[in-house]
Formats: structure tokens, sequence, C-alpha cells
């Protein structure tokens, strides 16, 4: 073999290795990424998590996976008995802590329970509520109130807990 045959050879293996440590490099940098963003493993070889396993570290809708225990309809009877029977825990418990809301529909209850106003908040809520639309961890429900001869149409919203008690969002 002569000297020029054996330094092409030599060449491109030097170049075949430079190619290959390139690669092995960019493959290290992108699941050093992946790792950072939460998709793929620690741990070598450093596998991209599945969808259903990203689904289950990272669910999009919270709550959704949830069996329900107490549907929205049960929530909103169990309020108005709250409101009929003067039971301001019962009322209370029946909204959702999670609520960005929480506090302030807490104060709306508790400022009608202190004015004995429970029995005046009750007539405003009608036994039936309509539903607009529901998935799997929120629900927007509809309902009339008639005062003074004109019909007015409010909405309620609810959101399922980690229990998986539907409970209200949005007085």
């Amino acid at each position: 073999m002569t000297t020029l045959k054996k330094i092409i050879i030599v060449c491109a293996i030097i170049i075949i290795a430079i190619i290959l440590i390139w690669q092995g490099f960019s493959w290290w940098q992108t699941k050093q990424l992946k790792i950072q963003q939460g998709l793929a493993s620690d741990k070598f070889p450093y596998r991209d998590y599945t969808q259903e396993e990203l689904n289950k570290m990272y669910p999009q809708i919270k709550n959704a996976d949830v069996p329900t225990r107490t549907t929205p309809e049960q929530t909103y009877a169990k309020f108005r008995e709250a409101l009929k029977t003067n039971n301001l825990e019962m009322a209370i418990e029946q909204l959702s802590e999670e609520s960005q809301g929480y506090k302030e529909n807490k104060d709306i209850i508790k400022k009608f329970y202190n004015e004995n106003k429970f029995m005046e908040l009750y007539r405003e809520y009608p036994e039936k509520i309509n539903k607009v639309h529901m998935y799997e961890a929120i629900a927007q429900y509809e309902y009339e109130y008639i005062k003074d001869g004109k019909t007015f149409v409010y909405s309620i919203g609810f959101i399922k807990d980690s229990n998986g008690d539907w409970k209200i969002d949005s007085l």
C-alpha cells in the first residue's frame, strides 16, 4: 500500500471519527435540553417519555381523570338546601376553594347570612338549572330569574375538585 493511500485512509478515518463525535455531542445536547424541559428521563440512555407518561406527569386539565362523585346538579341542590335551611357551613362547602373568586364568593355568602337574607338568596336561585356546556373538569350552567315581570338569565360555573366533587366556581 502506498503512502498516499495510507494518508487517504487515515484522513477518512479521522473525518468519520469527527462526524461520529459531532453527532454524539449533538444527540447529547438535544437529550440534555429535553431533560431540562421534563420531556426525557435523566437516566442514561435518556429515553424520551411517551405521550401517556407525559399526560400523567403534566395533566393538561386538572382533575380531568378523577372519577365523578358529585354532579354539578347535586352540588347546586345542596347549595340551595343550605340557603333554605340557613346553613352557612354547608353553603360554603359547595364553593370551590381552588376558584380564583373563592374569597369573594365566600364573602358574599357570609354577608347574606349575617344579614339574615339566606331565604331571599334562596328565592333568587331556581330549582332547575340548564347545562350550557360541560367538559372534563369545568361546566357552565344558566338559570332564569324573574323580577318585576322581567326575566334575567344568569350563569353559574362549576369545577371538579381532586375528590371528584363538582364545586361552585362562580355565583
